[in-house]
């Protein structure tokens, strides 16, 4: 791990555990015992340590434990060395929500080349590609906008000249499921796969309204419909292929029975972050209906 980092990381956890001890030195000052509502709905005394999304992975050696996004679990490579100990469940509506999907430009949704790519990307290889690559960092979400489940459909024989499939896409899990499962698998039907990796979230979305990708592969439907209602784009959701789920990761523990109480757990600071790791500890039972809101933290810790 690079060792800047390592520091940026071990300053901001110092700080935030600071400005939690500081709150609830001052608290218990004024009452002498810890306040009723963090008692209520934090009954194991469980230390909240609001820190960057980005920044709990590195962080997690000094906490007992942390909920971290998928996606920043993967970059760590935490599903290899310390998989989650618990992650997110998803209803209908929240896994629409959540799930991240491969979206193309209206009206090209019925063309050959993208029912090839939707029924590669649905298919039983990419399911176990998943399952056995990513341990639970990434699931399966094969549904279409609306939570309907997307069976897998034939792939159709390339034919004609035009057999190369453009799909824009971010590195992890996006690039390396296309690179790792669906390239061969087009290639048996007689199509190319050629795949442009994006660093940001703008550009790939752009480039596809221009022309210049046949499908990208890295957005939820909700950053979809902000990106076409603020930048006139003209996109839409072809079919859902995975969530990147929240869990709940420890290096010195093995399940949450282990976790002691006024244990420290890392949660992201950003607001709706927060609100999704503090939902999840209270469905765990770690924590009992305790506020989603970031300014509501003293509630919880006391």
């Amino acid at each position: 791990m690079n060792k800047a980092l390592k520091v940026i990381a071990a300053s901001a956890l110092t700080a935030a555990l600071a400005g939690c001890s500081s709150s609830k030195k001052d608290d218990s000052s004024a009452s002498g015992t810890e306040t009723p509502a963090a008692s209520a709905v934090n009954p194991h005394g469980y230390q909240i340590t609001p820190l960057e999304a980005a920044q709990l992975p590195l962080a997690l050696p000094d906490l007992d434990g942390a909920v971290i996004n998928g996606n920043y679990a993967l970059e760590s490579k935490l599903n290899e060395t310390d998989p989650s100990i618990a992650i997110e469940e998803f209803d209908a509506e929240t896994s629409i929500r959540r799930t991240n999907y491969l979206a193309v430009v209206e009206g090209t949704e019925n063309s050959e080349k993208i029912q090839a790519l939707v029924a590669a990307i649905t298919s039983d290889d990419v399911r176990n590609y998943i399952d056995s690559t990513y341990k639970g960092a990434v699931i399966t979400s094969f549904i279409d906008e609306n939570g309907k489940e997307v069976t897998a459909a034939e792939i159709p024989q390339a034919a004609g000249d035009d057999t190369t499939i453009t799909v824009g896409a971010t590195a992890v899990p996006h690039a390396e499921i296309l690179n790792n499962v669906l390239k061969d698998t087009l290639a048996q039907y007689g199509w190319n796969l050629e795949v442009v990796e994006y660093t940001d979230y703008v550009m790939p979305n752009t480039a596809l309204d221009a022309g210049d990708l046949d499908a990208n592969y890295f957005q939820t439907l909700g950053y979809l419909k902000t990106q076409n209602d603020e930048r006139g784009l003209h996109l839409k959701a072809a079919v859902g292929v995975h969530i990147e789920p929240m869990g709940v990761y420890s290096k010195k523990f093995k399940s949450l029975a282990e976790l002691p109480d006024g244990a420290s757990i890392g949660v992201p600071n950003d607001t709706d972050n927060y609100g999704r790791a503090i939902d999840l500890l209270n469905a765990l039972g770690l924590l009992e209906n305790a506020p989603t809101d970031p300014e509501a933290i003293k509630e919880i810790n006391g």
